[in-house]
C-alpha cells in the first residue's frame, strides 16, 4: 500500500511547512468521543439530562450543566463551557495542543503537542480525501488513551448494587420491569434516604445505609440524621426545647449523631461489609 501518515518532530518539509496555516480541533466534531471525568461519555450524559429534564421540568441547559457538576465538570454554566475541560479529561492536553494544518485552502495533516513538543503528521492516503472531518478522526485515534475496561462508574455502580443487595431496601428502580441486576447505568437506580436510613437494623446495617445514602445526596442525608437525632433527644429528655447555648444539652445532642462515624465503621463493618464502603469510597464520582 502506498498510504503515508509521516510523523516528525520538526517539519520534513521545511520551505513547503512554513507556508502551512495551524487551525484548532472543532470541538464538535470529537464531542462524540470526549468522556467526563467520572468516565461518562457526552451520549450517556446528554440521555440522563433528557430524563431530568423530565423529572425535574428543567431546562435543558440547567440539566445539562447539572449532569456537568455531578461528573466532575464544575463552575461552569453550560456544556459548551464545559468542552474544554471535557477534552482534558479526554484526551490529557488541553484544546489549544492540537488541531489540523492546511496549505493553499487544503488541508494536509494534522499536529498535537506531546510531552511539551509539538509533532505534526502529514497525511497521504489515496482515494482518500483529507477532508476536516477524516483528519479529525487519524487525530482522535492518535490521541485516545487506552482505557480501563472497567472505569469508575462501572466499578462504583457495582458497589452500589452490592450495597443494596445486603440491605435489601430503600430503592426505586426506572424501568420498573428491571431487576437490580440488569441495571446498567446509576441513574436507573432511584433511593429512598428516609427508608433507607430510618429503617435500618443493627448498627453495622445503619452504617452501610449512611455511606450510601451520603453517595446519593449528602445534604439530605444529613438534614435527616440531624433531623432525626433531635427528636430523639427531644423524646428522650422529654423536652421541646433545646438550649444550643447550654454546653450539657449541646453534648447531648451530639451524642445522637454516632454511627456514621469512622471509629464505628472500623469497629462494626465485618470484612464483606467493609469491602463494599471501601469499593465505594474508591469509586465515588458523584451521582
Amino acid at each position: 500500500m502506498n498510504n503515508k501518515i509521516n510523523t516528525a518532530v520538526k517539519p520534513p518539509y521545511a520551505k513547503e511547512r512554513l507556508e502551512d496555516t495551524h487551525h484548532l480541533t472543532k470541538l464538535s466534531l470529537i464531542e462524540n468521543v470526549l468522556i467526563f471525568p467520572t468516565g461518562l461519555t457526552v451520549e450517556q450524559a446528554k440521555g440522563n439530562a433528557k430524563e431530568l429534564e423530565k423529572e425535574q421540568s428543567l431546562s435543558h441547559t440547567e440539566a445539562m450543566k447539572c449532569i456537568c457538576w455531578g461528573n466532575g465538570i464544575h463552575n461552569v454554566q453550560s456544556f459548551n463551557e464545559a468542552l474544554p475541560q471535557l477534552v482534558k479529561s479526554t484526551f490529557g492536553i488541553e484544546h489549544t495542543e492540537f488541531g489540523l494544518y492546511s496549505n493553499d485552502d487544503s488541508y494536509t495533516g494534522f499536529w498535537w503537542v506531546e510531552a511539551g513538543t509539538t509533532k505534526y503528521a502529514r497525511v497521504t492516503i489515496p482515494g482518500v480525501e483529507n477532508t476536516e472531518e477524516n483528519l479529525t478522526g487519524m487525530l482522535v485515534d492518535r490521541l485516545l488513551p487506552v482505557r480501563e475496561d472497567s472505569p469508575k462508574q462501572v466499578k462504583f455502580l457495582h458497589a452500589v448494587k452490592d450495597c443494596l443487595n445486603y440491605l435489601g431496601r430503600g430503592y426505586t428502580l426506572a424501568p420498573h420491569r428491571k431487576s437490580l441486576n440488569q441495571v446498567q447505568d446509576i441513574y436507573e437506580i432511584d433511593i429512598d434516604i428516609k427508608k433507607l436510613i430510618l429503617d435500618s437494623k443493627g448498627n453495622a446495617d445503619r452504617l452501610l445505609s449512611y455511606a450510601l445514602a451520603s453517595c446519593y445526596n449528602t445534604r439530605h442525608t444529613t438534614e435527616l440524621m440531624m433531623s432525626q437525632s433531635l427528636a430523639d433527644k427531644s423524646e428522650y429528655l422529654e423536652t421541646t426545647k433545646i438550649d444550643l447555648a447550654n454546653k450539657y444539652e449541646r453534648e447531648e445532642l451530639a451524642r445522637g449523631f454516632r454511627y456514621p462515624q469512622f471509629g464505628d465503621m472500623c469497629m462494626q463493618l465485618d470484612d464483606t461489609q467493609k469491602d463494599i464502603l471501601k469499593r465505594l469510597l474508591e469509586n465515588y464520582h458523584g451521582w
